[in-house]
């Protein structure tokens, strides 16, 4: 035990010096006092074919926003408003939400899940991070100024506004859209400098995106609400116990008893995951995350959700005891989705305090416009008690997820197989969109498959560089034998989410590539192997999968890991593996999250290699109490062995890789013996292996590879 108390010390040690390291490389050299001078160092970044004539070709997927910025100055004059606001966030501040919603892609052509945009009468400036600095410069066009934040992107904004702006200013924003704390933090630095945040009653963008003046052919039409989409709504559905593996009544008990320990009445949820997975229910309502929308108030002695009537069936009250109220000892009374501005202050008259989650991790809070419903002597804030409930998986969950990962791995096994086969040999023409709607076919066959769980990543050569690139007409590329293909991709099923990114070569990769291939392995392999105190939260483990890439004097611009749901979200709170961040989370047996370090060449290839970790407790402790945790994979795909430099790894590295691939043989293999079995030759069916090649692929790619 001294030995391994050692041990594990130093390896304590290793890892906070190397994140001081990289922390203190990361801190800009600027002084506090010089603030608003750094905001602006990066505003005159070369923005790609910036003026238009200046001799570059204009990006195919640049839209033009003269028109749209010209109209919402107009609105802007009409509201005397200085400065707007756009966020890409919606009521529940979802983090992928649907095109009809996203205001902010509306009004500046970028389509990345994260930025915020903000125009005044004579400029317009987006902010992102670093996993669309990319992709924001090929989609905006030359009226908008790029901005690279630094770690505090709230004080960026705000500090930008001071400067652009004069006393007396007005600065306005939709309540709806914006999560209480960062409206705050945003009013409270602009008065300083006599500028003020308003909230309208209306949203500017909307008035101008429904605007028949204004011209586009893949124009989605706005849905300023729930309540105002043409389409009729799809009914929300009940998420079976069997999937589940715990009673909705019995989720609403640990949520009390939190609130008990927090000594407080009551809870306003917000988040939609947390929503459905409290009522185990779910819905349709955000593109590929089955999720519908509402709002809960949750007491200790009441429930009621708000939500749209139409998507409420018979079964769903049934499942929610919503006509039995007098009878059962628990029930959710159902009230309209408008109701709830209105509602919640009512409800807020019985109790004497409310609990408003606020921002953390994946998880917007409450916004603005919720937060002032409710009393400010009846207001507490803190992070929702739902975050740790709902990420800390039960056995029926844990087992669903593996069960999920393996249906994954035969579905990409099939594909893979196929796509390697036909590129080499010329056989058929291959691109990323023929990539993407191929291999959501494959999932889409699999036992309880609900749809991709985000939308495909096919990334060939130059497109791969762009960290979440999606392809579209204007940017497909054919596949062959030249470069890189990076494929990030994941399904929704009954039981469980799935995500997982693998790059591949189908030709003759260069020394420097496979070297560059094999440091972005090592680190995930060595973040895969860390044994650790429950002490250690995410912030302080990301550098270990870096630290390969550091050496080399290489980086990559995005976190290293992200918590993810069962059948709810693909990116789930709290776990995020980000180097710079402040908020640290701790880990807890039954998380599940992503170990995806990479690395992108602009203009060139990108390598990303994503699995999915379950946190373990390893049953070990030392004398202050602390456990120790572990990490065991879920994804059973193979790593490509073409690009794996051997010599370059240690013996632990390569015991891990070859333990690994000897897991996904046996599963994976033990999976499609037990498909042809139920499917002999002759029968077919949805479930059968799709293409003959996936057991030889799979065999070849999980060879032993000498130590």
């Amino acid at each position: 035990m001294e030995a391994s108390s050692t041990f594990h010390f130093i390896t304590i040690v290793i890892i906070w010096l190397m994140t001081e390291r990289a922390l203190a490389a990361s801190v800009s050299p600027v002084a506090t006092s010089k603030a608003t001078t750094s905001v602006y160092r990066n505003e005159m970044i070369d923005r790609l074919a910036c003026p238009p004539d200046n001799g570059q070709h204009e990006p195919v997927n640049r839209v033009n926003t003269s028109q749209r910025l010209e109209m919402l100055r107009k609105a802007m004059t009409l509201s005397k408003v200085d400065a707007y606001i756009v966020t890409g966030d919606d009521e529940h501040q979802t983090e992928l939400i649907s095109p009809d919603k996203d205001r902010r892609q509306f009004v500046s052509g970028f389509t990345g899940s994260s930025g915020t945009a903000v125009v005044t009468d004579k400029r317009a400036v987006l902010w992102t991070d670093g996993r669309y600095y990319l992709q924001a410069n090929l989609q905006l066009d030359c009226q908008w100024t790029l901005m690279q934040p630094g770690d505090d992107k709230v004080t960026e904004i705000s500090h930008w506004l001071k400067s652009a702006l004069s006393p007396g200013d007005r600065v306005a924003a939709d309540p709806k859209l914006v999560s209480f704390d960062l409206w705050l933090q945003w009013r409270n630095d602009l008065a300083v400098s006599d500028i003020w945040l308003d909230a309208l009653p209306t949203n500017l963008v909307d008035d101008v995106w429904n605007d028949a003046k204004i011209e586009s052919s893949n124009k989605p039409t706005c849905s300023s609400n729930s309540s105002s989409s043409n389409a009729k709504p799809r009914p929300a559905y009940v998420h079976d116990v069997a999937f589940a593996g715990q009673l909705w009544q019995d989720k609403v008990g640990a949520v009390r008893k939190e609130l008990m320990t927090q000594k407080v009445d009551a809870v306003v949820v917000t988040t939609l995951d947390e929503i459905a997975w409290l009522l185990n229910v779910r819905g349709s309502d955000v593109a590929n995350s089955p999720l519908v929308e509402g709002y809960v108030f949750l007491s200790l002695d009441r429930i009621v959700l708000f939500i749209q009537p139409e998507k409420v069936t018979g079964t769903i009250r049934e499942h929610l005891n919503s006509d039995r109220c007098q009878e059962e000892p628990i029930c959710v009374e159902v009230r309209a989705y408008e109701a709830v501005f209105k509602d919640l202050a009512v409800l807020a008259q019985n109790v004497s305090s409310v609990l408003l989650p606020s921002t953390y991790a994946y998880s917007g809070g409450v916004s603005f416009a919720i937060y002032e419903t409710i009393p400010a002597d009846k207001r507490r804030t803190s992070p929702s008690p739902l975050i740790l409930l709902k990420a800390t998986k039960n056995a029926v969950e844990v087992e669903g997820m593996r069960n999920a990962h393996l249906k994954d791995a035969v579905a990409l096994c099939d594909f893979i197989s196929l796509l390697q086969e036909q590129v080499q040999e010329g056989k058929e023409q291959w691109d990323e969109l023929k990539v993407v709607h191929t291999l959501d076919e494959y999932r889409a066959q699999q036992d309880l498959n609900r749809g991709p769980s985000f939308s495909t990543i096919a990334a060939f050569g130059p497109n791969g560089a762009v960290i979440h690139y999606r392809p579209s007409v204007e940017t497909n590329r054919v596949i062959d034998n030249s470069s890189f293909l990076l494929i990030d991709s994941g399904g929704q099923y009954l039981d469980g989410t799935t995500d997982v990114t693998r790059t591949f070569h189908f030709g003759r990769a260069t020394q420097l590539q496979k070297e560059i291939y094999t440091r972005v392995l090592m680190g995930a392999i060595d973040l895969a192997t860390l044994v650790f105190p429950d002490s250690i939260d995410d912030t302080r483990i990301d550098v270990i999968a870096r630290q390969h890439l550091y050496s080399a004097g290489l980086d990559y611009l995005h976190g290293t890991g992200h918590g993810i749901g069962s059948f709810l979200n693909v990116h789930e709170s709290p776990i995020q593996l980000r180097i710079n961040s402040k908020e640290p989370h701790k880990f807890q047996p039954n998380f599940f999250f992503s170990d995806e370090p990479g690395y992108y060449l602009a203009d060139e290839y990108g390598i990303r290699l994503e699995t999915i970790l379950r946190v373990v407790d390893l049953n070990m402790t030392e004398g202050g109490g602390n456990r120790f945790l572990g990490f065991e994979p879920v994804t059973m795909v193979p790593f490509e062995s073409d690009l794996i430099l051997a010599d370059m790894m240690t013996s632990k590295q390569m015991k891990w890789l070859n333990d690994y691939h000897q897991l996904v043989r046996q599963n994976v293999v033990a999976e499609l013996q037990r498909r042809q079995q139920q499917n002999p030759p002759g029968k077919t069916s949805a479930t059968s292996s799709k293409t003959s090649g996936c057991l030889p692929w799979l065999l070849s790619k999980t060879r032993p590879l000498p130590l």
